[in-house]
């Protein structure tokens, strides 16, 4: 289903990289009438010979038949270079290469789990065209995971160690902070012009062994109401300041929450 990253790999499918945006085609042919840019909210930088040599840990790249069923059309994965500059500079470059490379598609859907999210909100008002967005575990009041010092004093030592692996400071995960700078000037407005849903996750059942880790750090940090990452509040902000955006809520952890939706079985976590 799908792919390790690792220094050998020959990715074949770039098709848009710069700074702050990798774009990858599943299988780099245009054939259906739908597009569907889904990004993990995940790091990775290729060489210009678009072999890998920096990646999130345990990084691995979807294939065409994870999406067998469940998406139809034209699938795009994309990730931010650990070189990016942060969310704004990200949604202008995603902005222009669908403004300028996307015009075959009659629709254009965008679905951006955690701080895709918040990046794809911000990006909406730079949108020539009206597409589909679809925001998953999107932190628009931010999380204080994003906040190192914060979690220091919130975790034990070998938490720590484990939380300091996984975040390494990224301009993309600092953007996430709460009243991080991005987000004082964050403008969501143009969600108003797209048809957008906000799936708000929250883990209050237990399914397996990573939504028990997602519940126990959401306990660690502080939250009572969250996926284990992102409090529902922060989720819920921008539903509640732009009413014409859908919300949905899904009973799932930050890792799972994607996933569960992309699924063939996504109703059995949807919470009335």
């Amino acid at each position: 289903m799908r792919e390790s990253v690792n220094e050998k790999m020959d990715i074949k499918n770039v098709l848009y990289k710069t700074r702050n945006v990798l774009l990858i085609g599943v299988d780099g042919r245009h054939k259906e009438d739908t597009a569907y840019i889904v990004c993990e909210g995940l790091s990775m930088s290729v060489d210009d010979y678009n072999v890998p040599y920096k990646w999130d840990p345990y990084l691995s790249i979807p294939t065409e038949k994870e999406y067998e069923g469940i998406l139809n059309g034209d699938i795009i994965s994309m990730y931010f270079p650990f070189e990016c500059k942060g969310l704004q500079k990200a949604g202008e470059d995603l902005a222009f290469y669908i403004n300028e490379n996307m015009k075959k598609y009659s629709q254009v859907v965008i679905i951006g789990h955690s701080k895709v999210g918040v990046c794809i909100a911000n990006m909406a008002r730079m949108l020539a065209r009206k597409c589909v967005l679809v925001f998953v575990s999107a932190p628009f009041e931010g999380t204080i995971i994003a906040d190192l010092f914060k979690m220091e004093r919130r975790l034990t030592g070998i938490e720590n160690k484990v939380y300091q692996k996984y975040y390494n400071q990224h301009p993309v995960d600092l953007d996430i902070m709460p009243k991080s700078l991005f987000l004082r000037k964050a403008d969501f407005s143009g969600v108003k012009n797209h048809l957008c849903i906000n799936i708000v996750s929250e883990c209050v059942n237990v399914h397996n062994i990573v939504d028990l880790g997602c519940k126990y750090l959401g306990h660690r940090i502080g939250y009572k109401h969250s996926d284990g990452i992102v409090s529902v509040s922060s989720q819920e902000r921008l539903s509640k300041d732009y009413p014409t955006v859908k919300e949905i809520r899904m009973d799932a952890s930050h890792a799972n929450s994607l996933k569960r939706l992309l699924s063939l079985k996504k109703e059995k976590y949807i919470i009335e």
